[in-house]
């Protein structure tokens, strides 16, 4: 393994190590613990898998062609699943995604790596009608109605082309992409809006309602009616987390530890028997913070941070250069995903395994160069 890839596994295995230390403060239980190390244990597995495996592959070419045909199966998939089971006139977004999928992250990437095609010749990629495919799988990610989905690719295009660097040129892109954002935003809270509205309405409320849903917390809860706390779920969350680790100050410093819980303070309907404490937090951050403290959270912003940075490197081949951004453009996707669905650590995230088969790529580049410098 390469060393940069090792010293990115290296950081993830002390936050594992600060959770397993800082669980024996507490009166945790043992299969909670356990679960808790499985769960900060997916992303070094899954890293270190990708890495290996497409080490073994040995096939640049192969591996990115097998990211966009198995997409491509997927789209096709989702899309005759869409318009078989719904019925566009009564059925509202939510409805649409519980049926037929809430979103697909392999699909998202696919794309971009079709769109880049456009700009760069690299890793001598052959794709025969790009156009077709691009219009299938983005046919299929507007279907999911995902506002994941369609953030993560503004922020992953642009760090692809190199525009979210703290230059001039990405100044410009970003302040254009903020102004658009605004008008969109002004444009949302100038109309009425339903929840539950069929169509494309209810999509548009949950678009309106996402930066509250992250940064505001609900002050009082109404057992009857728990629609506004729905609408701040994720920032109630985070509030709840907060004000435990308030009533133990030490745990600001090294967490709870594994096997620890959040008091929700009522019982939750999150499923037929309810919820009252809660294991993991949709936030990534506030969710690392809880189980590992601050020295915790420090770590996994240094393992982000290291990831984003990798845009940086210049005069160096095309090929490096977008492996580099397409790294880059993976460590901003976590950044972002860690607000809303715990970053590196979901469960259902297959891009640490994708990480793990880019980072290989980078290591033959970094290989190749050093052999001819000497």
């Amino acid at each position: 393994m390469s060393r940069f890839s090792f010293n990115l596994i290296s950081i993830l295995l002390v936050i594992l190590f600060i959770g397993i230390v800082s669980s024996f403060f507490y009166q945790n239980q043992l299969f909670n613990k356990t679960k808790d190390l499985l769960y900060f244990s997916k992303p070094i597995i899954s890293i270190s898998l990708g890495y290996f495996l497409i080490k073994k592959i040995n096939d640049q070419s192969y591996f990115l062609k097998t990211i966009i045909y198995i997409s491509l199966i997927f789209a096709i998939f989702h899309i005759i699943s869409v318009f078989i089971n719904t019925d566009f006139s009564t059925d509202s977004i939510n409805d649409i995604r519980n049926t037929n999928g809430l979103g697909n992250q392999l699909e998202l990437l696919a794309l971009i790596i079709l769109v880049s095609l456009f700009k760069y010749n690299y890793l001598q990629i052959a794709i025969k009608r790009k156009k077709l495919l691009i219009f299938i799988i983005s046919l299929s990610a507007i279907l999911y109605f995902s506002r994941t989905m369609v953030v993560a690719f503004i922020i992953m295009i642009l760090a692809i082309n190199g525009y979210t660097k703290f230059t001039a040129k990405g100044f410009k892109y970003g302040l254009i992409v903020i102004s658009l954002m605004g008008l969109f935003y002004f444009y949302l809270f100038s109309i009425d809006l339903k929840r539950d509205e069929p169509g494309i309405e209810s999509f548009l409320y949950k678009m309106k309602i996402a930066p509250s849903e992250i940064f505001y917390a609900v002050k009082k809860i109404d057992t009857k009616n728990h629609k506004k706390l729905w609408d701040h779920w994720r920032a109630y969350e985070a509030n709840m987390a907060y004000q435990q680790m308030k009533l133990q100050p030490l745990s600001f410093f090294n967490g709870y530890g594994f096997g620890s819980k959040v008091d929700l303070k009522f019982v939750a309907p999150l499923n037929e028997q309810g919820i009252r404490h809660i294991p993991i937090l949709h936030n990534g951050y506030f969710n690392v913070l809880f189980k590992t403290g601050l020295i915790g959270l420090f770590f996994y912003m240094s393992f982000l941070l290291l990831l984003y940075v990798q845009s940086y490197k210049n005069k160096i081949s095309t090929d490096e250069q977008v492996i580099r951004n397409f790294i880059s453009a993976l460590g901003l996707y976590f950044i972002f995903t860690s607000l809303i669905i715990t970053g590196i650590y979901n469960l259902e995230e297959n891009y640490t395994f994708i990480l793990g088969g880019f980072l290989f790529l980078l290591s033959k580049y970094t290989t190749n160069q050093l052999s001819n410098n000497n």
